[in-house]
């Protein structure tokens, strides 16, 4: 049902972010066969600063409906930051087969490379309504809270600097392969190592390069010229917690705890996984919490196992946005897009042969708040 996609990535994108949109949009429509008149839904979730200068749009699918001259039957702004994307997919499947539109737009990304400098201010955006009482000293968010998280699964566990480094290589590793890579140049664990600590204990390697950029995923039941395979959704999750993780049972759990198990797969039966690389840790933490590997013990797997796209557990295999950059400081379009790309045999130089199934899991916000859970593939 999936059936056409595109992701417009840029380091630093000239004109207007609505631009920037139109051409993903274009991409994805002309894989799929279909063209603006045959839309009638549309998914969103912006980065803020997007489309016309600085400016943001305050109802997404609304307003790319009226600049694109779309009339959708539905909308849906599903914000809670990066998996937002995974679940447009879920709710798009289910509002295509239950008669509610044919052919959905899900849209995800922005144009935020003026905010770099100054990223999210205290005073712009909070994150919690007791942000005045918890966050009491000066930090980059979301840099300090995983600097953080990543401190403590150290202290717990003996989690090294060499271990998260590892995920780091063979991240880079795979993202040689992948032209669409920005950052593709062969590093080793010395170099994650020797790159400057941004927020202790994080190296500058081991954090996400935020970029202006666009994913877009057609999702329809029209018939179209689109070659890609009938891809449905084999299981789904999500979890929310929204208390903040000073009320956790502790911060080195993340909600995928809890999407995964609703998701409920057999992980045996995955050919690879895609899941959320915000950090190193981001990536060690959801290894853990989907059930891959045994709370504590992911240091140990991650150096006993290759995790590149040629290995025996492959992880993020087109380098995951940690190389691709992270549009909008959103990264769900990027790993949704490379297992589509697996699952129809395009992710060329760096294919794994015989992909059926991609589980993806997603971690939104900036205190790891929200996962979703999306195992897609072709129902036998």
């Amino acid at each position: 049902m999936i059936v056409g996609f595109a992701g417009k990535l840029s380091k630093n994108y000239e004109k207007d972010g609505i631009e920037l949109l139109k051409e993903a949009i274009d991409e994805a429509l002309e894989m799929a066969g279909l063209n603006y008149a045959d839309i009638d839904g549309i998914m969103a979730n912006i980065g803020r600063g997007s489309f016309h200068g600085n400016k943001t749009y305050l109802n997404p699918p609304a307003q790319i409906s009226e600049y694109f001259g779309i009339k959708p039957k539905i909308i849906d702004h599903v914000q809670y930051g990066g998996p937002s994307v995974l679940s447009m997919i879920y709710r798009a499947y289910k509002a295509i087969k239950t008669g509610d539109a044919e052919t959905i737009l899900c849209i995800q990304g922005g144009k935020i490379s003026h905010l770099k400098d100054n990223h999210f201010q205290k005073t712009d955006i909070i994150d919690s309504p007791f942000d005045d009482y918890i966050k009491i000293y000066d930090q980059m968010s979301p840099i300090s809270d995983y600097a953080m998280v990543t401190y403590r699964h150290s202290k717990l566990f003996g989690t090294t600097d060499e271990q998260r480094a590892e995920i780091a290589v063979m991240q880079r590793y795979n993202a040689s392969f992948n032209p669409k890579a920005l950052f593709r140049n062969p590093i080793t664990v010395e170099d994650v190592l020797q790159s400057r600590i941004v927020s202790y204990p994080l190296h500058l390697l081991e954090i996400v390069y935020p970029i202006d950029g666009f994913h877009v995923f057609v999702v329809s039941k029209r018939s179209s010229k689109s070659a890609l395979r009938n891809i449905d959704i084999l299981a789904y999750g999500e979890a929310h917690w929204p208390n903040p993780p000073a009320e956790w049972d502790d911060i080195i759990y993340t909600p995928a705890i809890e999407s995964a198990k609703r998701a409920s797969f057999d992980l045996n039966r995955v050919d690879t996984f895609q899941l959320y690389d915000s950090f190193t840790i981001t990536v060690m933490l959801q290894m853990e919490d989907i059930g891959l590997v045994e709370k504590g013990k992911v240091g140990q797997f991650v150096e006993s196992h290759d995790l590149t796209f040629k290995g025996d557990v492959p992880i993020n295999t087109g380098g995951g946005s940690l190389n691709t950059g992270q549009p909008a400081y959103m990264s769900g379009g990027v790993i949704l897009e490379e297992a589509l790309l697996q699952l129809n045999d395009m992710a060329d130089g760096h294919q794994v042969k015989g992909t059926d199934v991609v589980f993806l899991n997603g971690i939104g916000w900036w205190s790891r708040r929200h996962s979703v859970t999306l195992v897609l593939g072709e129902r036998k």
